[in-house]
C-alpha cells in the first residue's frame, strides 16, 4: 500500500477547533497538505483557518457536529467540491463526562456515545468512498489508551473509546480482505495537555485533569503526519500510554488494585468548581479554542518511544545496539566466572 507524501495529499480533520486537532491540522498545513477542518465551533474553525493560510496553505473551515451523518456527509462533499479528492481523514472529535458511573445520566452516555464512537463510524462511512475514488488513502481514528484501560470517573468516554477500537478492528479487517488501498490507524494518546479537562462535563467539585505524566498535543501530531504516510496499525502517543496497556494486558488485577486506589484522586486538581461545569456535551464553549490545556509547564514536549515507533530505522538501529550489549555483556560475566573458577 502507497500513501501519498504529506505534501500532495487533502486532508479532512474533524473536531479541529481545539487541542490535538488543531494542532494536527496545523502541522499538516507546514507540510503542504491542503486542509478541510471540521468542528461545532465556527469562531475556532475561522481562527484555525487563518493561522493555516497566514502559514501559506489552503484551508477550507466546515461547521459540524459528528453526531449528525448528514453533516458529516456534507463536510466529505464540500471538502471533495474544494479540493477534487480526499486522501487522509482524522477522525479527532469528542466530548466527555467526569463523573461517577452511577452518577452520569443515560443521556449522557448516549451523547457521548454519539460523538464519540458514532462519529467515527460517520466520518469512517462518510469519507471510504471517496478514499476509494481517489486510489486509496489513510483513516485515522483518534482513539486513547482508555480504548484499552478504563479510568474510574470516566466510564462513559472509556466505554466509547472501546467501542471506536471495535468498529476500527473490524473495518480494517473488512477492507484487508477486499485488498482495498486503504490504510486504518488507531491512533492512543496518554494524557494529552489540551482544553479537553475544560471543556468535559465534570461532576466533582474540582476541576477535572487526566493521570500524569502529561504530554504536548505535538506528539499526537506527530502520530497522525506518521500514519498519514505510512500504513500501520496502532500507535500510542506517549510512552506512558503503551506502559499502561501493557499493564491492563499482563496483570488486569493488578491494574484493577492500582486504579481504585490512585484513579481518582489522580482525575482531580485542587481548584475549585464552583459553579458547576457544564462542559461541550451539546454545545461548543465559545473562546476556549486553544491548542495547549493549562499544564503547559508539566507536559513533555517529546516522547522517545513515539519517536522511535515513528522512526523505525532508528527503532532498528536501537534495538540491534540493546541485541549487541547484552551479548557483550554476557560473554563479559561468562569470561569473568571463568577466569575466577
Amino acid at each position: 500500500m502507497q500513501l501519498k507524501p504529506v505534501s500532495e495529499q487533502v486532508v479532512v480533520v474533524a473536531g479541529a477547533s481545539s487541542g490535538i486537532g488543531r494542532e494536527t491540522a496545523l502541522r499538516f498545513a507546514s507540510r503542504g497538505a491542503k486542509l478541510v477542518v471540521a468542528a461545532r465551533s465556527e469562531p475556532g474553525l475561522a481562527s484555525l483557518a487563518g493561522e493555516i493560510e497566514a502559514l501559506g496553505g489552503q484551508a477550507l473551515h466546515v461547521a459540524c457536529d459528528v453526531a449528525d451523518f448528514a453533516q458529516v456527509q456534507a463536510l466529505a462533499e464540500a471538502a471533495v467540491a474544494r479540493f477534487g479528492r480526499i486522501d487522509t481523514w482524522v477522525n479527532n472529535a469528542a466530548v466527555s463526562v467526569y463523573a461517577l458511573a452511577e452518577e452520569t445520566k443515560p443521556e449522557e452516555y448516549r451523547r457521548v456515545m454519539e460523538v464519540n464512537y458514532l462519529g467515527q463510524v460517520h466520518g469512517a462511512l462518510a469519507a471510504l468512498p471517496y478514499l476509494r475514488a481517489a486510489g486509496g488513502g489513510a483513516l485515522i481514528a483518534i482513539s486513547s489508551v482508555e480504548s484499552i484501560v478504563s479510568l474510574p470517573l470516566h466510564a462513559a468516554y472509556s466505554a466509547s473509546k472501546h467501542a471506536v477500537e471495535g468498529f476500527t478492528d473490524a473495518l480494517r479487517r473488512e477492507l484487508m480482505a477486499e485488498g482495498a488501498p486503504i490504510s486504518v490507524t488507531s491512533v492512543k494518546p496518554g494524557t494529552i495537555n489540551t482544553p479537553f479537562f475544560n471543556n468535559s462535563r465534570s461532576k466533582m467539585d474540582v476541576k477535572p485533569k487526566g493521570p500524569p505524566p502529561y504530554y504536548d498535543p505535538g506528539v499526537v501530531a506527530d502520530c497522525v503526519l506518521y500514519a498519514a504516510e505510512h500504513p500501520v496499525r496502532d500507535l500510542f502517543a506517549g510512552g506512558a500510554a503503551k506502559s499502561m496497556a501493557a499493564a491492563q494486558m499482563m496483570a488486569p488485577g493488578l491494574v484493577d488494585a492500582a486504579l481504585a486506589r490512585f484513579g481518582i484522586p489522580a482525575s482531580r486538581t485542587g481548584e475549585p468548581e464552583t459553579q458547576g461545569q457544564q462542559g461541550n456535551l451539546y454545545e461548543p464553549r465559545a473562546g476556549d479554542n486553544r491548542t495547549d490545556g493549562d499544564f503547559a509547564g508539566r507536559a513533555r514536549r517529546f516522547s522517545l518511544y513515539t519517536w522511535l515507533e515513528t522512526h523505525p530505522p532508528a527503532k532498528a538501529l536501537a534495538l540491534g545496539g540493546a541485541v549487541v550489549g547484552t551479548a557483550l555483556l554476557f560473554m563479559r560475566r561468562r569470561e569473568e566466572r571463568r577466569r575466577w573458577g
